[in-house]
């Protein structure tokens, strides 16, 4: 594997130039059985600092090598020797969450007991989230620093920005420099920066075409949540409302009910699912860029001119999303 390639991934800066050293000196190790002075290795930080990505990276790299365990399955797991049935590639073990361990004495027990068992090839990294204050046993402490500690930094705007640059790349997202900049600075650390990311593919998927940069900025709004592209949902919604059939309000007839019925499909399906006056216009006849934006701007008029109009728009988005949620 190219290091390279290796440390782009991770994206630590200069901050945390240290670590890169230490992470160069495992991959020799995985690779070459060049010869690892620290062990254990224990690497702190704050929620989405990296220490997970780090975890996963190496396993993605190095599936046959690398093995990792939860702090969580050792918390509630009744035996945890069993979780210590490392394979015979094995040369770097992950413990994740060590802190989830931290009321428990006799569990930290059987971790050192475990510790000096293992085989001596066996480099066992922990990692510990510091959102809060944690303290173990003096013993189980000593151990667990005996070898090198070190805490992650939080990444800085230009390793959020070079984050979501390279995983839009790997998702063949083709997002823009801006819309990169634009997540990255409305992003607490590389989860979130994921979890948007996915769901801009997802959004990808269901609608063959990239999100506009207003749909970006509403997916980050609601922190990724969206509803399923559907629009079929909304229109037979909107038809039961109306007492209409969905080929009816799809067609071409133009007396008020219908058209305001037509109208409010058309508003819903901008608000709620984010699609584009393009989609939008192909999926009613062909209609252009202008009578889709027109049909939109009726409806937001018509809720501040008529209350009931605007209680009917409000029923129908509540039917709407009750609809859209339960197909997912």
């Amino acid at each position: 594997m190219q290091k390279e390639t290796f440390f782009q991934e991770v994206l630590l800066n200069q901050k945390n130039a240290d670590i890169l050293q230490v992470l160069s000196e495992i991959c020799e190790y995985i690779e070459h059985d060049k010869e690892f002075l620290y062990n254990p290795l224990l690497i702190l930080g704050k929620t989405e600092t990296g220490k997970s990505h780090i975890m996963h990276i190496l396993k993605k790299c190095y599936p046959e090598q690398v093995q990792c365990i939860q702090g969580g399955d050792l918390v509630y797991q009744t035996k945890v020797r069993n979780l210590f049935q490392v394979e015979k590639e094995c040369k770097v073990l992950f413990i994740d969450d060590i802190q989830h361990c931290r009321e428990n004495t006799n569990l930290q027990e059987q971790l050192i007991y475990f510790m000096d068992t293992l085989p001596a090839h066996i480099l066992l990294i922990f990692l510990q989230n510091t959102d809060s204050e944690v303290s173990f046993t003096k013993h189980f402490q000593s151990r667990m620093t005996q070898g090198l500690s070190f805490t992650l930094q939080e990444p800085d705007l230009e390793i959020k920005v070079r984050y979501t640059q390279n995983c839009s790349d790997e998702k063949e997202l083709k997002l823009s420099k801006e819309q990169c900049l634009y997540i990255a600075r409305r992003s607490s650390g590389f989860r979130n920066i994921q979890n948007i990311l996915n769901h801009i593919h997802l959004y990808k998927k269901q609608m063959n075409s990239m999100p506009a940069m207003q749909d970006i900025e509403r997916i980050v709004a609601k922190k990724g949540y969206v509803f399923t592209a559907n629009p079929d949902i909304i229109i037979a919604t909107v038809a039961e409302v109306y007492d209409f059939t969905a080929k009816e309000i799809k067609g071409k007839k133009r007396y008020p009910r219908i058209a305001e019925a037509r109208h409010l499909c058309i508003y819903l399906c901008r608000t709620l699912l984010g699609i584009t006056y393009m989609e939008i216009g192909r999926i009613f006849g062909g209609k252009d860029h202008s009578t889709i934006g027109y049909s939109i701007k009726k409806i937001e008029d018509l809720r501040v001119t008529n209350k009931v109009m605007n209680n009917l728009v409000t029923e129908v988005t509540m039917k709407c999303k009750k609809n859209l949620t339960n197909l997912k």
